[in-house]
This record gives structure tokens, sequence and C-alpha cells, in this order.
């Protein structure tokens, strides 16, 4: 079950384009580590970091997508997968893009 939850997130990661993470809330990629555990509550994280792009799922996932700026002027994506249970079960992130000049 772990390595479907893995391609899953993965997939819909590489699936997502850049109108996803245009729309997707932008927030420093420090915030995102510290205010993002494995075991956090949608709660949690919505109290901390807002409303951002959500994908939902039959099964109860449910995947969160926020993006922040990288010092290399590309845009990073990072992506919090919850489980039915409405907890963090794994997150994702690296850099997507390079910002227009």
């Amino acid at each position: 079950m772990k390595w479907l939850s893995l391609l899953l997130l993965v997939t819909l990661t590489a699936c997502s384009g850049t109108r996803a993470l245009q729309a997707s809330k932008s927030v420093a990629y420090a915030t995102l580590e510290q205010t993002v555990q494995i075991g956090a509550s949608k709660q949690q994280v919505r109290a901390a970091l807002g409303d951002s792009t959500a994908i939902r799922f039959d099964s109860g996932d449910e995947v969160w997508m926020y993006t922040y700026p990288t010092a290399s002027g590309a845009q990073g994506e990072y992506v919090i997968l919850f489980g039915e249970d409405g907890v963090v079960k794994q997150v994702r992130s690296g850099e997507v893009y390079r910002a227009g000049k």
C-alpha cells in the first residue's frame, strides 16, 4: 500500500502541469518544512498555511499542492498526501519550472 501511495503522489505531481501550480498558494519553503509533518491533520495544515490547490479521490485520499520560490529562480512545488483519516501520510517537494524573466 505504501508503494501505491508513493506512485499516486509521483504521478499526480508529474501530471499537475503549470496551471495547477500557478493556482497554488505560494509559501516560503522554511514555513512548509516547519508546518507539514507526517501525522499532522488537515486542520493544522490549513490553519498554518491556508487553503491551496486540492485534489480529492474516491478512496478518501487527498492531495494539496503549494508552491515556493527557490534561490535559483525556479518555482518549487510542495505536495502533501492526506489519508482518508485526514492526516499527512507523505510529502514531496522539488523544483518544477523556471519563472519567466
